[in-house]
């Protein structure tokens, strides 16, 4: 009797082992879904969603990976930049044909691949069918890494993944993103330190991600915080060192120990001793941040990597007055937070792509950044990042464009920070292009860029951007330096210092001296600066 009733139970258990799959067969329609270069024919990454009820609903698709990963940290959402889910969740990346359950409804199927491609879209009706193959030809309408353009993020973090999915993240996100170059970051932040799965990473290159094509490799995000999440000194990227640098964060606000007698240029210092870059964090946060730029120990600035484009501030208001000022810092990029965007800066590399020759290209400001439009600009067939040299006041010839998925607006042409000439987006196909030629009289030492300006979102939901790094002009070898650009930066030192010398913490005399010492230099190299400066 036992033994019928075991049998019994045995075959109860293969039944419902055996139902669901059957029931899942039964709804759901098998589609290897492969995305293929339009020209080539050769499969391609990239990202898809699946649309239904009208196009207006994504579903999830089982065995792929989400390309909007987690929802960040607790403290962002607290902050209230960061929403527990955006458009970027109903993508998904595939990195290779590959098979899918899909149920066996009318469908939508849209796809992606980097910034290059245009965006390709199918309907079809699976209500029918058991199995079925779909191809999605992507089309390309820009040639930028032809060009020797690669594409790199300078600063990411991974956050609340198991170590597994966090090397899963690594060999296919990226390459679903179409990047060239991938920085990720170490970090101290005692209070979250378990959940930055990067942390478990190595300093250096991680080469065991290579084989995706894309080169990634481990910095660290070098910084102070007065209080928790409030500003301090600031936060810097320190790329390309061979090792940790410590302290990794300084002071109570962030490790909840200690003091604030350390100044992030002492990190700076040593990661460039280490013949690593130094790239300033979220652009105008940080009181030692103009001090390091005037002292020439930051190598390129981000601009948009995480929060809130909304909560930025404007180019004018801070990133400008640098370059009147006279200093020659180049503008960068990356996505911070995991989830945030298709932020890129493409830097133009001179002979073979390696970690090192890209890090040089940006540093000689050979960039621009963007999530969407791919820039093309040239002054007097300068490139971004060269230098024009007249003799005297002269005509020169400015050549622009932008091209992208999206519709992005107006094309600006800037020079010493005003909007010179500006030109709006032109559909060609399933794209957007706007074009420059123009002729301006130049009297005066300055620069030269170009930048979107764009009330569209990306496909993740973020505003659109893009702008180049400057071209420098020359005047009888004089170079832009703007009295009203110098004073401005004059004043955001005293009053850093002023912050810093009432409210940070010290442990020694000697120690509260090396702090304010960094205040003190920058404020008698931008008086020096300020003594040659031209109308």
């Amino acid at each position: 009797m036992n033994r019928r009733l075991l049998l019994l139970l045995t075959w109860c258990l293969g039944v419902l082992a055996i139902y669901p799959r059957a029931l899942s067969q039964t709804e759901h329609c098998r589609v290897k879904i492969s995305l293929i270069d339009h020209v080539t024919k050769k499969p391609v990454p990239g990202v898809i969603r699946v649309l239904f009820k009208g196009d207006q609903e994504a579903m999830p698709i089982k065995g792929l990976l989400e390309r909007g990963q987690g929802v960040g940290s607790v403290a962002l959402q607290q902050l209230g930049t960061l929403p527990p889910r955006r458009t970027i969740h109903d993508w998904y990346v595939l990195t290779g044909p590959t098979e899918v359950l899909l149920p066996r409804k009318p469908i939508r199927i849209e796809a992606f691949s980097g910034l290059e491609t245009e965006l390709v879209h199918l309907s079809t009706d699976l209500t029918t069918r058991s199995h079925t193959s779909i191809e999605l030809p992507l089309k390309t309408f820009s040639q930028v890494t032809n060009k020797n353009w690669f594409a790199g993020n300078t600063h990411l973090h991974l956050f609340k993944l198991s170590r597994k999915n966090a090397d899963r993240y690594l060999r296919e996100i990226p390459q679903g993103d179409r990047l060239d170059i991938l920085f990720t970051s170490h970090l101290i932040r005692p209070s979250e330190d378990a959940h930055y799965i990067s942390n478990r990473y190595s300093i250096g290159d991680l080469r065991q991600f290579w084989s995706s094509g894309v080169l990634i490799n481990h910095g660290e995000e070098h910084r102070h915080n007065l209080a928790p999440w409030a500003e301090g000194y600031g936060h810097v990227m320190l790329l390309n060192i061979k090792k940790v640098i410590e302290p990794v964060s300084i002071g109570p606000g962030i490790t909840g120990a200690g003091n604030d007698g350390t100044p992030l240029q002492q990190g700076i210092n040593e990661a460039h001793r280490q013949g690593g870059t130094a790239i300033w964090c979220h652009n105008d946060l940080g009181l030692e941040r103009v001090p390091n730029i005037v002292n020439g120990n930051v190598d390129a600035q981000n601009i948009f990597d995480g929060y809130s484009v909304e909560q930025y501030p404007q180019y004018e208001s801070t990133f400008y007055h640098y370059l009147n000022a006279g200093f020659r810092i180049p503008f960068s990029t990356g996505t911070d937070w995991f989830l945030f965007d298709l932020s890129r800066v493409y830097a133009q590399v001179e002979g073979t792509l390696e970690i090192a020759t890209w890090l040089e290209a940006l540093k000689k400001g050979r960039s621009f950044i963007t999530n969407g439009p791919l820039l093309h600009f040239f002054v007097e067939n300068q490139p971004i990042g060269g230098t024009v040299s007249l003799t005297a006041a002269s005509p020169i010839s400015v050549e622009g464009q932008a091209l992208g998925r999206r519709n992005f607006g107006n094309l600006e042409l800037i020079h010493n920070g005003n909007v010179i000439h500006k030109v709006s987006s032109q559909q060609e196909q399933q794209h957007f292009r706007a074009r420059i030629q123009k002729t301006i009289l130049i009297k005066k030492p300055g620069w030269m860029a170009l930048r979107v300006s764009s009330q569209t979102n990306t496909e993740y939901g973020l505003p659109i951007f893009a702008h180049t790094s400057a071209i420098y002009i020359e005047v009888e070898k004089k170079s832009i330096r703007q009295s009203n650009a110098v004073a401005y930066l004059k004043r955001e030192i005293e009053a850093a210092r002023h912050q810093v010398s009432t409210k940070a913490i010290f442990g020694t005399v000697s120690e509260r001296k090396m702090i304010l010492d960094v205040y003190d230099t920058s404020l008698l190299a931008l008086a020096n600066k300020g003594e040659s400066s031209t109308p």
